[in-house]
């Protein structure tokens, strides 16, 4: 396989990989939403609701992130490495705010 094949073929299932992500989180966000937008007498019911229908797809949706991090920096530490310290602080932001918004769900839940 040549080496122009084997980047596309990797750049391929990071593509995949991220809009598996993107329509996966879907359900994530859209669930954490619905939570955040509760109100009235049936509040608790609809979180309850809301844990119960996103908890099985909560953590497995993390998967797909870690899964686009490790193929970076394996098939291109050059690039990761540029990467990560051109844009270190969007990227700590986004792991605090991916850490924060779990445990925030799984402290309600």
């Amino acid at each position: 396989m040549s080496t122009h094949a084997l980047v596309a073929a990797i750049s391929i299932v990071v593509g995949i990989s991220l809009a598996a992500y993107v329509l996966f989180g879907g359900a994530d966000f859209g669930g954490g939403v619905w939570d955040l937008l509760a109100r009235g007498p049936r509040a608790d019911a609809q979180r309850r609701l809301v844990a119960e229908a996103i908890g099985p797809i909560w953590e497995a949706n993390h998967v797909w992130l870690i899964l686009i991090v490790v193929i970076l920096f394996t098939a291109f530490p050059a690039a990761f490495a540029r990467f990560s310290i051109d844009l270190h602080l969007p990227l700590t932001a986004a792991l605090i705010g991916i850490v924060l918004r779990g445990s925030a769900f799984t402290f309600r839940a």
